[in-house]
C-alpha cells in the first residue's frame, strides 16, 4: 500500500479510519467555471493522476507549488516552480521517479496544463481536479471504472492531517532539477 499524502483525524489528531471512496463529481469551481473532483485512495492515485494526464495532450506546462518545506514548516508565502511545453513522456518520466514526493507527500500542489489550457491539478490533500468538467476526462475516468456520484474526499472532511516524508525531500529536488524548473514570484 502506498502512504497517502493526507488521512482524516479526529479533532484530536487521531487518524478515524474513514478512507475515501473512489469516484468523481462535477463542481462549478469558485470562480465559476467547471470542474471534476476525483477522489480515490493512495494506491489509485498514481494510475488515476496519469490516465488524465495523458488526456491533455503531447506538450505539457508544469507547475509545482510548494506550500510547505518539511525542514522549516508551512512557508508564509507559496513558492511557485514551472516549466513550459516539456514533451509529456518527460513529465510523466519525473513523476514516475519522484513517487512519493508527488504521491505521498502533502508539501505541495502539482498543476499540469495541456496545450488547449485545460489542466489536471493535485492538490496538497491527494484530491484530483480537472479543468474543465470535459467529456475526455470523464472518458479517462470511466475507463478505469470510476464513477460518478456525489462522491465526497478528504476535501469534505472536517480534520486532515497532511503526511510529510523525509525521503521526498530528495525527489523534490530531483523532479525540479528533472524538469529544468524556474522559480518565478
Amino acid at each position: 500500500m502506498n502512504t497517502p499524502k493526507a488521512i482524516s483525524v479526529t479533532v484530536d489528531g487521531q487518524p478515524d479510519g474513514w478512507s475515501p471512496t473512489p469516484g468523481y463529481r462535477a463542481q462549478v469551481a469558485p470562480d465559476g467555471g467547471t470542474r471534476l473532483v476525483i477522489s480515490v485512495g493512495p494506491d489509485l492515485l498514481p494510475q488515476v493522476h496519469e490516465a488524465l494526464l495523458l488526456v491533455l495532450g503531447a506538450r505539457l506546462s508544469v507547475r509545482y507549488l510548494q506550500l510547505t518545506d518539511r525542514a522549516v514548516g508551512q512557508l508564509e508565502k507559496p513558492v511557485s516552480w514551472v516549466c513550459m511545453e516539456v514533451p509529456a513522456q518527460d513529465v510523466l518520466a519525473a513523476l514516475r521517479a519522484a513517487p512519493q514526493l508527488v504521491y505521498g507527500d502533502g508539501r505541495h500542489q502539482l498543476w499540469v496544463r495541456g496545450q488547449r489550457g485545460d489542466q489536471v491539478v493535485l492538490d496538497e490533500l491527494g484530491v484530483l481536479y480537472t479543468y474543465p468538467d470535459d467529456p475526455a476526462f470523464r472518458d479517462a475516468l470511466d475507463g478505469l471504472d470510476l464513477p460518478l456520484g456525489a462522491v465526497i474526499g478528504l476535501d469534505g472532511r472536517d480534520y486532515v492531517r497532511v503526511q510529510f516524508l523525509a525521503e521526498a525531500d530528495a525527489q523534490e529536488v530531483g523532479l525540479i532539477a528533472g524538469l529544468g524548473m524556474r522559480r518565478v514570484g
